[in-house]
């Protein structure tokens, strides 16, 4: 009987707390559930309960409704389902997708594409596109690929940081700095095909209590497929509790096709050390690049020899991205838009012998590759190297053919003796460009940081590099250049030696104190040699990451702001202003990123650029950079820079948009702000009752009924 009266404020406190959740909530907490997110969305490890789950704020998903999903032509679209254990663990669960068909109408069965009737596809926009049969003799549309991954978590214990400046990092400035609530713990980032899911990332997949394991699905849309809508089901299922879900899907497929790569981003990596990781031999590279092929994003290739450029030469040519060579996916032989020659100073310092090497590199380099580019030295603005190398270059046959270029942020480029500029994401200045352009200049922008661009570091939001698309899209910024994807290694000055990267996520150090997660690193090894040998696929390649399937989704989307905006430019203008209020020389390093941190908003702004998309709508590469210019211009005259904006420190307006009175992290929970009150005062109502009881038992107990008090406030707190 005395034991009872301390259990009495935890007993009330925990129904309290129960009484305090959404209808159902508690129940749910003990069942599994299973949901889906769309492809803007990290759901950790222990996120259960999340009102994403319920449907709240949920772009793709309604309980008891099916997920809707619309797409162009030539597009890949992407979503997770999620399944959340209750408090029992599930064993050896299955997502599986049926094949998707044309979805019938009135209720009938869906004909097979050869037995529908013909029709014209519709011309507006707004109307919901026509099945069409194929002509007699022709072959039949090609059917809508399906790949599913799983997703692999990471532990977050220390986020990205500067030793001396632990809220700053190369990701982002201190107030643009992503909270901890959502980026410390397991986080998903790796994806491993299902078929080669290994025993430390199972598939079927294994849900411990009380928390969530997840599948990626990307949906390829071919170039060829029929308008229309498409209709399947997702089926999940499990070894411990049977079947979990059945969930319908649509997808509506307009009749418009996607530009292949509307926004040039190319990305970097070492060669000799993906071969000591993965294993040598052209296999190994070959898929690597027709795996960031297939994101939209090429591959930047750094020649020194002959014999390299003929090591690369179908990457370099096109010919690498067709089916005879295995290939499956969008820019179906487009080539690379750049090669390096030397890459980071590769060519060491300017001499004549030197430079007859260069030309014989440069002189077998396929004359579709826009660029040719001597990366004269990286990061050092008062290098005299550009500039030799930019002399001799000058008096060579070739010099119609080569651009001397080198990375440099600090110096307006109109002052630096090179032909072309990389200057940092976040130090992108609007002004210097335009007169670097206008004095026959070329300027790139590489890597980023918040709150100016978005960040490649895992623990960031994914809409980060989403965004970087967006902004590509609508700012005069060249080529985007990455400057690792399979920096696996830790090779800088300062840095502390290869990781596992499925297991660490810190894998960037250098001498200035910086420690960054996910670095320079989109892709995962397929194979892992020598120490982490235990830690490996077997495959003989690269995995992708979901940071390169975001920046996938931003690239297609500058594709529909590329295509939307000809027919209606001041609507284009709009949506994209109120998706990215401001970005780059825009924004100020005192405030937090203007875009949002959830993928909701990106779905809903690229529904609405679909909608504006006449269904004819096709643009070539030169009809997408017109477009694209056009946008850009628009955007200077619409929203100011940053430093035009007042004092120092002061936020843009134009920053100020919907929702962006608190971080976007945030956003998810607002929803549980009154309940959480509710639990609060119930609380407060606990400790009353619990001071007026001790209070009573001091007054017939003395000192021994005080103690007991105490210790049952001690079992209240636990």
């Amino acid at each position: 009987m005395p034991r009872s009266v301390p259990l009495l404020p935890a007993a009330l406190l925990t129904a309290l707390s129960y009484a305090a959740l959404p209808p159902r909530a508690a129940a749910a907490e003990e069942r599994t559930h299973v949901w889906v997110a769309d492809d803007g969305t990290r759901v950790r490890r222990e996120d259960v309960g999340l009102p994403l789950s319920r449907g709240e704020g949920n772009a793709i998903f309604r309980p008891g409704e099916p997920i809707r999903l619309g797409a162009l032509r030539a597009e890949v679209v992407a979503f997770q389902v999620i399944v959340e254990a209750g408090v029992e663990p599930v064993r050896g669960v299955k997502v599986e997708l049926s094949g998707l068909v044309p979805a019938a109408s009135g209720g009938a069965p869906a004909p097979a594409p050869q037995q529908q009737a013909s029709a014209a596809p519709q011309q507006q926009a707004s109307a919901a596109p026509q099945q069409q049969a194929p002509v007699p003799g022709t072959a039949p549309a090609p059917a809508i690929a399906i790949d599913r991954f799983v997703e692999h978590y990471v532990e977050i214990k220390r986020r990205s940081r500067n030793e001396q400046r632990p809220a700053e990092s190369l990701g982002w400035s201190p107030a643009a700095r992503p909270p901890d609530d959502r980026h410390l713990g397991f986080l998903p980032d790796a994806l491993i095909p299902v078929e080669l899911a290994p025993p430390w990332a199972p598939y079927p997949l294994d849900v411990g209590a009380r928390e969530t394991r997840a599948v990626w699905i990307d949906l390829h849309v071919p170039e060829g497929a029929v308008p229309g809508a498409y209709e399947g089901k997702v089926v999940v299922s499990s070894a411990s509790h049977g079947e979990l879900a059945s969930l319908d899907l649509r997808l509506e497929v307009a009749p418009a096709t996607l530009p292949y790569s509307p926004v040039d981003f190319i990305a970097f990596y070492e060669a000799d050390k993906v071969a000591a990781r993965v294993g040598d031999g052209p296999a190994v590279e070959q898929q690597l690049w027709q795996l960031l092929h297939e994101h939209h994003v090429d591959g930047f290739a750094s020649v020194r020899s002959p014999a390299e450029v003929e090591r690369l030469r179908a990457a370099i040519d096109g010919s690498l991205y067709t089916k005879e060579r295995g290939y499956r996916g969008p820019g179906a032989g487009v080539p690379p838009a750049a090669v390096a020659l030397g890459a980071y100073g590769g060519f060491g310092d300017p001499r004549e012998e030197t430079l007859r090497r260069v030309e014989a590199v440069a002189e077998l380099l396929p004359p579709a590759v826009d660029d040719v580019m001597l990366y004269a030295v990286d990061e050092q603005c008062e290098s005299p190297r550009g500039p030799g190398w930019r002399r001799l270059i000058r008096g060579s046959r070739l010099s119609s053919r080569i651009l001397v270029g080198h990375s440099c942020g600090e110096v307006d480029p109109v002052k630096q003796d090179v032909d072309l500029v990389l200057t940092p994401a976040n130090r992108f200045d609007s002004t210097w460009a335009r007169a670097a352009r206008e004095a026959g200049k070329r300027l790139w922008v590489y890597n980023g940081a918040l709150p100016r661009t978005g960040t490649f570091m895992i623990d960031a939001p994914l809409t980060g590099l989403m965004a970087d698309g967006w902004i590509a899209a609508s700012h005069e910024v060249g080529r985007w250049f990455l400057w690792e994807t399979a920096f696996w290694h830790d090779g800088n000055r300062g840095g502390k030696g290869p990781v596992d990267p499925f297991t660490v996520a810190e894998n960037f150090h250098n001498q200035d104190g910086d420690a960054c997660l996910g670095d320079g690193m989109l892709l995962y090894p397929g194979t892992q040699r020598g120490a982490f040998a235990a830690r490996s696929i077997g495959f003989a390649g690269v995995l992708p990451s979901m940071r390169l399937k975001s920046l996938r989704r931003g690239i297609q989307d500058a594709g529909y702001i590329a295509l939307a905006r000809p027919a209606s430019p001041g609507a284009v203008d709009a949506i994209v202003k109120e998706v990215i209020p401001a970005a780059l020389d825009e924004a100020l390093d005192t405030a937090p990123a203007a875009w949002s941190s959830e993928g909701a908003p990106f779905f809903r702004a690229r529904a609405a650029l679909r909608a504006l998309i006449p269904a004819d709508a096709a643009l070539d590469a030169a009809g997408v950079r017109r477009a694209l210019a056009d946008a850009a211009a628009a955007r200077r005259a619409l929203v100011p820079l940053a430093r035009a904006q007042g004092t120092a420190g002061q936020r843009p307006a134009e920053a100020d948009g919907p929702g962006q009175a608190a971080p976007g992290p945030l956003r998810p929970w607002r929803g549980r702000g009154l309940l959480l009150a509710v639990a609060g005062l119930g609380a407060a109502l606990v400790a009353l009752c619990i001071v007026l009881h001790r209070r009573a038992r001091r007054g017939a107990g003395g000192r021994g009924a005080e103690r007991r008090g105490a210790e049952g406030r001690g079992a209240g707190e636990r």
